[in-house]
């Protein structure tokens, strides 16, 4: 159990950041007023995480709710021996997976100073998670992706679980929203209304990297304290807010491609497994013709709704390249023998369960791992002018290997 290390030649490290929230409102309906998610910064440093160091704070399941959130997926937690039998199995599973599931990256590093002459602002990618899912879920990826990821955690409610801290400063939590309901029983209504607070967070987000950027928040605006504490100094004139990618699977996939029809300022996009259904039609008529976009799905995750949807955007797309000058980049790639959860860590801790149960495809989960991670960085690379001196590091080898594993149904339109 445990995650690989970063395809990339730098070392990964990671820190937390958190405002004091000033609403109670579990959706807020003014954009203005959206609160700003929890976030896990990963960045490049030049140390290399030692194992027997902070492995508590370095664990891929943060608590026992974390675990209990992720049993909900399977086991609905409709009567209170169901509740009881899972937050037993919660306590078990945090136990079983502490401290052999521990993150591939230092906690809090120094961020890494390029050679003399370079540019030392980093670009960003900003991954928003699927439903389910949280801050760590996709940490392999956002390592991979050559140490510049950047990932929030919703509040809306599609989080397996979120914490955060009210106006006094206490600790709070928010569940699933519908947790105690089948997915499908679930009105497309509200999964369009969580859609539209995971939009007006990216956006809030951006807002808050502008200012760390600009040295405008000052440290004790941070209330997640000790080693997982972000020195916000760290990130001061070190981020290249001209070059902002925005990313994310499945309902994280959604939010990104809609994201970009909304902030201007978002200027790629990679949806992984995205889920089109939540997303409106005007949506998709905002986003095309705006940035370019990389699609990367898995082979079994299809059916008629998604593949309708998804022709629907697509087709916006192609309209807007015929009325823009400039190129409009849309590549559309399937993964072979890869399922819905290939694309986040889950495999990775549990291979074996994983293929039992379905939510693993046939191909083994470290390829299906790379092929994703290494499609991911080729598109940043050619589209993404990455600043001079931090050109992500790639081989012959491990890119063709990973594309011998991807049918591309769509090229460049």
């Amino acid at each position: 159990m445990g995650l690989p290390k970063p395809l990339g030649p730098l070392a990964v490290a990671f820190a937390d950041f958190e405002l004091l929230r000033r609403s109670e409102a579990p959706l807020i309906e003014h954009e203005a007023a959206t609160p700003v998610p929890p976030m896990r910064i990963f960045y490049p440093t030049s140390q290399q995480p030692k194992w027997w160091r902070d492995a508590a704070d370095r664990r891929w399941l943060m608590s026992i709710t974390y675990a209990f959130g992720y049993l909900q997926t399977f086991i609905l937690p409709s009567t209170t021996a169901r509740r009881i039998m899972l937050w037993v199995l919660a306590g078990i599973i945090y136990i079983f997976m502490w401290p052999g599931s521990a993150l591939a990256a230092s906690v809090s590093s120094p961020i890494v100073q390029l050679s003399e002459g370079s540019d030392q602002r980093l670009p960003i990618v900003i991954f928003s998670h699927g439903l389910w899912a949280c801050r760590t879920t996709y940490t392999a990826l956002c390592c991979d992706l050559a140490s510049h990821g950047y990932t929030p955690e919703h509040l809306d409610g599609s989080s397996n679980a979120v914490h955060y801290h009210d106006e006094n400063g206490k600790r709070k939590w928010i569940h699933h929203a519908f947790s105690n309901v089948p997915f499908v029983n679930v009105p497309m209504e509200d999964r369009s209304n969580q859609l539209r607070q995971r939009i007006a967070e990216i956006q809030r987000v951006i807002d808050v990297l502008e200012d760390l950027d600009g040295g405008l928040i000052t440290q004790n605006k941070n209330v997640i304290t000790g080693k997982l504490s972000l020195d916000v100094s760290t990130l001061k004139g070190r981020l290249s807010l001209s070059n902002l990618t925005v990313a994310g699977h499945s309902f994280g996939g959604a939010t990104a491609i809609t994201a970009c029809g909304r902030d201007a300022r978002l200027r790629w996009c990679i949806g992984l497994d995205v889920w089109w259904e939540p997303v409106e039609k005007v949506d998709y008529e905002r986003v095309a013709g705006k940035v370019p976009v990389l699609l990367l799905n898995t082979e079994s995750f299809e059916w008629k709704k998604l593949t309708d949807a998804r022709k629907l955007f697509l087709d916006c797309r192609r309209a807007a390249a015929n009325t823009t000058e400039d190129p409009l980049v849309t590549e559309v790639a399937t993964i072979k023998g890869t399922c819905h959860q290939d694309q986040s860590d889950i495999p990775l801790l549990f291979p074996i369960l994983s293929k039992k149960i379905g939510i693993s495809g046939t191909l083994d989960c470290m390829i299906a791992k790379n092929t994703n991670n290494w499609a991911c960085l080729d598109f940043l690379q050619r589209n993404l002018m990455l600043t001079k001196g931090f050109k992500l590091s790639t081989t012959v080898e491990e890119p063709s290997f990973a594309q011998k594993n991807l049918i591309y149904s769509e090229s460049e339109i």
